[in-house]
């Protein structure tokens, strides 16, 4: 019987707002689980992508760089299902950083980019009907929610000689969001809504070792500093007489209670929301000074204590989550005179595992990604396009569901800040 439910509740996903269902799935979607980071890098997250020996996701190349960086990523996201022909699409900036190499050895970092999408609606389109007072009243039910975290992130790198570089990274997650349960009797809408705000930090550190060959380890450990934290307000129920969903005296019907009439709740803290802790290891090999080849694996657990409290538009979460990744690439090179030597080439395959929390399935995602970038003036500034799409595959939905990124990703270097740091 539980299972019928949730099937019905992804059936209303699917039909009512065709929207992805990593939305409805604990805090909600993250951004990690739709395409890649950045253009530049592609599906790599730690070996070199724009160049040789950099990686604009790993802090611990960020000094191999010759000039300061400025990169700029917008990304336009599509989710459909395979057996249904409504499409939920959305666009924005997916990642802003800003990188200053200094001498060589040292790096430090600035970048923002979106967390957590936790915009989802749910409405019932059974409608339970019964009689009361000798009439027939009719009864339905809808969920909506709307809001995200957003990731500040600082990092910096230091060479500890020729072959070891280090990296660190700290992310501090902030954001909120509005949560809206509506009980529908026949025209009339009964309503409360809830306001929560996020806060958390989350640090990663980074390690490079070349070793021999042209072949270079990378690794990385994230730890939660400070878990996030959910300060949540609960509003009272009103009748949402004017039915534009807030509590207000707009004309020409009034909501019940007025809402000076009511007194508000105490706001109220729920810690330790999300905590995850992870690793990540990867290899990569130079082919030549053009071509190069990479494999990376990762796994995150989300040790979270209080986040079964919350409620949910599913009652479910990610617990675990491990990924493998390959990709093959070919770099630029921007002071030849060749305009095909110009321009780079990425492609790379991905396989995802996300362990649910509640019920302990497991959905499987498969992704492709292929990129190009071409290079102009002598500093190395880049335009690069993405795109990226794959497919998951649900333990309670037999609907697959589709996915496709296109990402272009903007990448100036300047040198007037080293020149005047120099002076």
């Amino acid at each position: 019987m539980k299972n019928r439910v949730v099937k019905l509740i992804f059936f209303f996903i699917s039909f009512s707002f065709s929207q992805g269902n990593m939305n409805a799935i604990g805090l909600g979607k993250f951004y990690s689980n739709q395409g890649v980071y950045n253009a530049m890098d592609g599906v790599n997250t730690l070996a070199p992508s724009i160049l040789k020996n950099v990686n604009f996701s790993n802090p611990s190349t960020w000094h191999n760089l010759k000039f300061t960086y400025l990169s700029l990523s917008y990304s336009a996201d599509q989710t459909s299902f395979e057996n249904f022909s409504l499409v939920n699409a959305y666009s924005g900036l997916s990642n802003a950083l800003w990188v200053i190499p200094i001498k060589s050895k040292y790096s430090i970092g600035l970048s923002i980019s979106p967390y957590i999408n936790q915009k989802v609606s749910l409405v019932e389109q059974d409608t339970v009907a019964f009689i009361a007072f000798e009439d027939t009243l009719q009864i339905s039910r809808s969920f909506k929610r709307s809001g995200g975290l957003l990731s500040l992130s600082m990092g910096s790198s230091y060479q500890l000689n020729q072959k070891v570089s280090l990296g660190i990274m700290a992310n501090v997650l902030f954001g909120s969001s509005r949560q809206s349960e509506s009980v529908k009797f026949s025209s009339t809408n009964i309503i409360q809504t809830t306001r929560s705000r996020y806060n958390g930090l989350i640090s990663n550190f980074f390690l490079s070792m070349k070793l021999r060959n042209e072949i270079t380890l990378y690794s990385s450990f994230k730890k939660t500093l400070k878990p996030v934290e959910n300060a949540q307000l609960d509003k009272h129920l009103f009748d949402d007489a004017n039915s534009n969903g807030f509590h207000d005296w707009s004309s020409p019907y009034f909501d019940f209670p007025f809402p000076d009439s009511v007194i508000s709740y105490s706001e109220y803290r729920i810690s330790d929301v999300h905590n995850p802790a992870g690793l990540q290891f990867g290899i990569s090999k130079i082919l030549n000074k053009k071509w190069s080849v990479a494999f990376e694996w990762s796994s995150e657990i989300d040790n979270s204590k209080e986040l079964k409290n919350i409620d949910f538009p599913l009652n479910n979460w990610i617990y675990e989550t491990n990924s493998f990744k390959t990709s093959f690439s070919r770099f630029a090179n921007p002071t030849s005179l060749n305009i095909f030597d110009k321009i780079s080439i990425r492609s790379g395959l991905q396989f995802s595992s996300y362990t649910l929390g509640n019920s302990k399935k497991v959905i499987q995602e498969y992704g492709c990604s292929i990129g190009s970038g071409y290079k102009f003036k002598s500093v190395g500034n880049q335009i690069d396009l993405n795109f990226c799409f794959g497919y998951r595959d649900y333990p309670m939905s037999s609907s697959r569901e589709l996915y496709q990124q296109l990402q272009m990703s903007v990448s100036l270097a300047d040198i007037w800040f080293i020149k005047r740091r120099q002076k």
